[in-house]
């Protein structure tokens, strides 16, 4: 079966907080998940699967809420 790079991103966007998932620009099989805040610096982490990235995703998003 053919694997195909994210041709999307996701993202999504809370008062003040955003979370999103691109295709890394170094290197198209790789995917870097980036949480960033108002006025705060950026957390931004490579993974090797879409899988992984989604996954990191899921958890950044679900820590909006402790």
């Amino acid at each position: 079966m053919a694997s195909r790079p994210l041709t999307f991103g996701i993202r999504y966007s809370e008062k003040g907080r955003t979370v999103r998932v691109r295709a890394s620009k170094r290197d198209a099989s790789r995917y870097v998940v980036e949480v960033s805040r108002r006025g705060e610096k950026s957390r931004r982490q490579e993974h090797g699967s879409l899988t992984e990235a989604v996954r990191d995703f899921a958890a950044a998003w679900r820590s909006r809420l402790h």
